[in-house]
Order: C-alpha cells, then sequence, then structure tokens
C-alpha cells in the first residue's frame, strides 16, 4: 500500500512540475509553431508547403519563408486548398 502511494504522490509531483515548467517556458519565450498548406494544380497534383519551429525562434522569418513557399507554388499555377496555422 505504501509503494502505490508514493507512486501516486510522485507521479501527481512530476505532472504538477511539467505544467508549471511548461507555463514558464511559454512566459520566457518559448513557443512552438507549426503551419501546413496544400495547394493543389489543374492535373490535380498536390504539394505541401510546411514549417514546424520549437523554442526560440525568429517567427517574421519562419513565416516569410512559408509565405514564399506558397507564393512560388501559386505562380507556378497551384491553388491553396487548406491551410492551418497554429
Amino acid at each position: 500500500m505504501n509503494k502505490l502511494l508514493s507512486i501516486l504522490l510522485a507521479v501527481i509531483l512530476l505532472v504538477v512540475l511539467h505544467t508549471q515548467f511548461v507555463e514558464l517556458a511559454y512566459k520566457l519565450g518559448f513557443a512552438e509553431l507549426k503551419m501546413v498548406a496544400v495547394l493543389q494544380n489543374q492535373e490535380k497534383m498536390k504539394v505541401k508547403c510546411d514549417a514546424y519551429a520549437l523554442g526560440f525562434f525568429d517567427e517574421i522569418k519562419i513565416q516569410n519563408n512559408f509565405q514564399k513557399c506558397i507564393n512560388d507554388y501559386e505562380a507556378q499555377g497551384y491553388n491553396l486548398i487548406t491551410r492551418l496555422d497554429s
């Protein structure tokens, strides 16, 4: 019984520490960025542009590169089907 109680308390402590660490990390600028876009041309060929970053990063530079990818494909005749930013 003592072992089970000890394990339960350890798990609860780890969960609390993890949530506090994650919250503190996001306050200090640590973040996650994920963007995905799917484009399709007249022949129904699909291409994907994606960007992913985790940690401390230059968000504007990543977004510019992502948008450049989309613009390059649109210049080749592809149309944007879906876009997901999170």
